[in-house]
């Protein structure tokens, strides 16, 4: 019997992991889809920053490359401090993780723009 608890238990946080995959980000219609579209999302925008972030850095010298990994560093502990506080309001709650999510995703995609102004002017 225990067994067959495990089993049916498994087979359902499979099943559910794999609605939770599927969800149409194009239109989601519960919470639980905005707050995991929001986190694909976030993850998106950061895979674009990262991208971004490693042309710049293999375009310039070795004192800017400090200086601009410097910049990054501290960029990163202000939007994190700055979506913690955007999102606080909401902790604890079911909005908590969709608020977060997009604060990231926003100021993410903000720093990717700079991050490719500066490439281009690196590039000239």
């Amino acid at each position: 019997m225990k067994k067959l608890f495990i089993f049916t238990l498994v087979a359902a946080s499979a099943f559910a992991g794999s609605a939770i995959a599927a969800e149409n980000c194009k239109d989601p219609q519960s919470q639980l889809a905005m707050n995991t579209c929001a986190a694909k999302d976030y993850e998106r925008d950061d895979a674009r920053l990262n991208k971004t972030y490693k042309e710049l850095v293999a375009k310039l010298e070795k004192e800017r490359r400090e200086q601009v990994k410097e910049v990054q560093i501290a960029w990163i502990k202000y939007r994190d401090l700055q979506c913690d506080f955007d999102s606080a309001g909401y902790e604890g709650g079911t909005m908590y993780s969709l608020v977060r999510s997009s604060c990231l995703s926003r100021m993410t995609k903000e720093r990717t723009k700079d991050l490719k102004a500066m490439l281009e002017e690196a590039a000239m």
